[in-house]
């Protein structure tokens, strides 16, 4: 009997061996077997300023151009630079402080967009708290109604660093969202053992400073001595002059410095959303510049800092903010989009406006929504040019949609749709995006070449969108 059961044994080793199922060549104990590469991709846009609804343009081909590959990624990206709630409803009031602008869009205005195929929703900017905790919250409710993915804001700074997460069959996605352009009561609090948070945005901290070259800091000596001012001693120590403080320096710049807290918190938030989800996209609101035209650099900090956010694990970073496209960087396999400008910008057909907006412009009780921006709109009568930022630059009204497909953990190619939002069209059908004609498209991708040969990425004009392949292929 034990000869029997040495000989059962046997066969039973030798069958393992020749259908696979035991060791293989080569293989350690224990080992598993390396998943398959995920082939996906993520549509990326930038700022949402929308507050009209625009399901009625399904049949709109150049609308639809823009519509098929947001809803062909396995994920969207977009800023929400809004509010959304019904003032009827609302119980809050419009805060004292604002982003610039009190931005507000109903509720269905949210619903396109989940409609056009946006999956993740930065929720941090300077707009959050336009109306606000009430309309944070209120914009909570409606996106939480609506089943969409939100990050960047909580009640307290550790949920607003918080990931969050969307299921797809294609891998599982982790959004963080953040803003370094927020206003001051806008940032969220840490909480304490013997103290609650402060409700708010996940925000990241700049210190900037002013520094002078020798020659500049030793004018600057002698006008706040003209001035009777105050002049320290030694020629080493800063110098205040005029409500501002002046450093010494190699030359005239400005230096900005990242708060080490907010970093620390975001960059743990990152590198723990990497261990729980298979694709890690972050998202910032950021105004800050390098420079004053649009093929500026983004500024030093900014760079170093989403190295840092790539080396933690995010597998795509995406800035939104100065309104106007920036260039595009690999770095370490992964794509950093320095500025995506605008994707929705209707931001003369919000209704209605708190008293402080009608008072900036010296507009009565009498005036209306339409006056508001007329005056708003009204040209300088020095430049000729409107008074507003927004209708004065055609390069504010242009933009892309980017698409980044991967091969595994590397990004291997990016398309880029290019975007027309109908600079100087009637006021009722501006800020809507759609696919641009040809010579606008190869206006714009030329120039987002032109800015990204600075990170040595080398973008083509292919077919009428922009191209770029690893390798160069």
């Amino acid at each position: 009997m034990k000869f029997v059961r040495n000989l059962r044994h046997v066969w039973f080793i030798a069958l393992l061996i020749v259908t696979g199922a035991g060791l293989g060549a080569g293989q350690n104990p224990g080992s598993q077997t390396a998943a398959p590469e995920l082939t996906w991709s993520v549509a990326a846009v930038g700022d949402a300023i929308m507050n009209r609804q625009v399901r009625c343009f399904e049949n709109d081909a150049a609308f639809v151009g823009l519509v098929e590959p947001i809803r062909a990624a396995d994920a969207a990206v977009v800023n929400l630079e809004q509010n959304h709630f019904r003032m009827w409803e609302f119980q809050g009031y419009p805060a004292a402080e604002n982003g610039g602008n009190y931005e507000l869009a109903p509720p269905e205005a949210a619903d396109d967009l989940k409609w056009m195929g946006f999956d993740l929703y930065n929720h941090a900017n300077n707009h959050t708290t336009d109306y606000g905790v009430e309309g944070m919250v209120e914009t909570w409710k409606v996106l939480d109604s609506l089943k969409l993915v939100y990050a960047g804001s909580g009640m307290n700074a550790g949920q607003a660093a918080q990931a969050k997460y969307f299921e797809t069959a294609n891998g599982r996605f982790a959004l963080i969202g953040m803003a370094t352009s927020f206003t001051p009561m806008s940032r969220a609090g840490e909480s304490r053992p013997d103290m609650k948070g402060r409700p708010g945005v996940n925000a990241l901290r700049t210190s900037r400073r002013t520094e002078l070259a020798p020659a500049q800091m030793a004018a600057l000596r002698r006008l706040v001595e003209e001035a009777r001012g105050r002049v320290p001693e030694s020629e080493n120590e800063p110098l205040r002059f005029g409500g501002a403080t002046f450093y010494p320096g190699p030359e005239n710049r400005q230096v900005s410095t990242l708060n080490e807290r907010d970093e620390d918190r975001i960059l743990r938030s990152i590198r723990s959303a990497a261990k729980q989800a298979d694709h890690v996209i972050v998202h910032t609101h950021s105004h800050d510049m390098a420079g004053p035209t649009e093929d500026s650099p983004a500024p030093p900090h900014l760079r170093e800092f989403v190295h840092k956010c790539i080396d933690a694990g995010a597998d795509v970073f995406t800035v939104s903010g100065p309104h106007r496209l920036r260039g595009i960087e690999i770095y370490n396999g992964k794509p950093i989009f320095y500025s995506l400008g605008n994707f929705f910008m209707q931001n003369e057909t919000i209704e209605p406006m708190p008293d402080d907006m009608y008072e900036r412009f010296g507009l009565g009780y009498d005036a209306l929504a339409a006056d508001f921006y007329d005056a708003r709109s009204r040209p300088d009568p020095v430049t000729g040019l409107p008074t507003a930022y927004y209708p004065a630059r055609a390069d504010i009204w242009e933009s892309v949609v980017a698409v980044p497909h991967f091969q595994g953990d590397r990004v291997v190619e990016i398309k880029l749709y290019p975007v027309d939002m109908g600079f100087r069209m009637p006021r009722p059908r501006q800020g809507t995006p759609r696919l641009a004609g040809p010579e606008m498209s190869r206006r714009i991708i030329e120039r987002i070449a032109q800015m990204s040969e600075q990170y040595g990425v080398a973008i083509a004009f292919e077919d009428g969108i922009g191209v770029w392949r690893e390798g160069g292929r």
